[in-house]
C-alpha cells in the first residue's frame, strides 16, 4: 500500500477549483493500491487533513505526524492549478525530494504555465499561433503600438494565469488599458493576442504504458461572450460537446498535434491542449493545460467516460505512471 499525497489548494484565484478536484481524485483512487492523504497548501500553511483534524507538513522532507508516528509519502498526486502546482515550483520540491509526482518535470511545467514563452515554443515547431505582444509589469504600455500588432478585437490575459481569470476581449481602443490593468492584477506579466473567429475544441491525452491515449475532442461552445470563468464552472452557461462534431481531417490534425507537442516538450501525466478552427480548417494554438480541472464536471474526465474509462481508471492511469 502506498501513501499518496493529493495535493490541493495553492496561491491562486484557482483554489476553489483545486480543492473540488481533489475530491474527486479523493473519491476515486483505487484504495486496493493506494491510501490517499489531502494535503492543503496555502501561502501561510501547509497541512493534512484528516476527519477534520490537521497535521503540519515538515517542508523538510514533506512528511507529519499524526498522533501515532511520522507519515512519510511514497507518491504525490499534484492538483493544484495555477501556482505553485502547475508553474513547476512544486515540481521542483518534489525532484529534490525525490518524491515521484504526477505531472510534468519542472522545467516543462514552468514553461507551458507562460503563455508567452509556450508560444515562442509552438513557433519554434511550427506549431500555429496568433500575432501577440507579452508585457512586464513596469515596462513601457503603448496602445498604438500593441494594435498596430494585434488589432481588434484582441484578448487580453494574465500571462501565467488559468481559468480564464483576469482575462478580458476588448473589441475598442479605449477598453485596453483597463483590460491591461486588469490583468496585471492577476499577475506581473501580460499577454495580449489577436482574435481568431472559429470553433473552440480542446484535446485530452497521456501517455500509459509506453502508449500515447488521445481522448475523444470536446467541442466548447460558451454562451458569454468567451469561455470565462463563469462559463467555465456554470453548467448552464456552457455546452461541452464530446466526441465534438467536426470535420474529420481537423480531428486528425488536432489529434496528431496534440501528440506531436506532448512528445516534443516531453509533457508527462494527463494534459489538455486548447485550440481554434475555422471553416477554411485553418486552425490556431491557445495554450496547454498541464493540470486540467478534474471535477466530474471537468473536460477531461469526461473525455475519459465517454473513452470507455471509470473515473477511478482515469486516476489510475495518471498515478501508476509515476511508479
Amino acid at each position: 500500500m502506498k501513501n499518496i499525497a493529493v495535493v490541493c489548494g495553492g496561491f491562486s484565484g484557482e483554489e476553489v477549483i483545486s480543492m473540488r478536484s481533489a475530491d474527486f481524485v479523493l473519491q476515486n483512487m483505487d484504495t486496493s493500491i493506494y491510501k490517499p492523504f489531502k494535503v492543503i497548501i496555502s501561502i501561510d500553511r501547509w497541512y493534512c487533513e484528516i476527519d477534520g483534524k490537521q497535521f503540519d507538513i515538515d517542508k523538510n522532507d514533506f512528511s507529519f505526524k499524526d498522533s501515532k508516528a511520522k507519515v512519510n509519502f511514497d507518491g504525490v498526486y499534484i492538483i493544484i492549478h495555477g501556482r505553485p502546482g502547475e508553474n513547476g515550483q512544486l515540481q521542483a520540491y518534489f525532484q529534490m525530494l525525490n518524491i515521484p509526482y504526477t505531472s510534468s518535470d519542472f522545467t516543462v511545467s514552468a514553461i507551458a504555465s507562460n503563455k508567452a514563452y509556450c508560444n515562442y515554443m509552438m513557433k519554434s515547431l511550427n506549431v500555429n499561433t496568433m500575432p501577440s505582444v507579452h508585457l512586464i509589469a513596469g515596462g513601457d504600455i503603448e496602445i498604438d503600438s500593441i494594435l498596430e500588432q494585434v488589432g481588434l478585437p484582441c484578448f487580453v490575459k494574465p500571462n501565467s494565469g488559468g481559468s480564464s481569470i483576469g482575462m478580458s476581449k476588448v473589441k475598442a481602443k479605449e477598453e485596453l488599458a483597463y483590460a491591461i490593468e486588469k490583468a496585471f492584477a492577476e499577475d506581473e506579466e501580460v499577454l495580449i493576442e489577436s482574435f481568431f473567429e472559429g470553433r473552440e475544441v480542446t484535446c485530452g491525452l497521456l501517455q500509459k504504458d509506453n502508449e500515447m491515449i488521445v481522448f475523444p475532442i470536446c467541442e466548447v461552445h460558451s454562451k458569454t461572450e468567451f469561455f470565462d470563468f463563469e462559463a467555465k464552472y456554470t453548467s448552464s452557461l456552457v455546452e461541452e460537446i464530446i466526441p465534438a462534431q467536426i470535420p474529420e481531417e481537423i480531428a486528425n490534425v488536432i489529434k496528431s498535434t496534440s501528440v506531436f507537442i506532448y512528445k516534443k516538450l516531453n509533457f508527462k501525466g494527463v494534459i489538455r491542449i486548447d485550440y481554434i478552427f475555422n471553416d477554411d480548417n485553418d486552425y490556431i494554438f491557445i495554450e496547454a493545460n498541464t493540470i486540467p480541472g478534474m471535477t466530474q464536471e471537468s473536460i477531461v474526465p469526461q473525455m475519459a467516460r465517454e473513452f470507455g474509462w471509470s473515473n477511478t481508471g482515469l486516476v489510475s492511469a495518471v498515478l501508476d505512471e509515476i511508479f
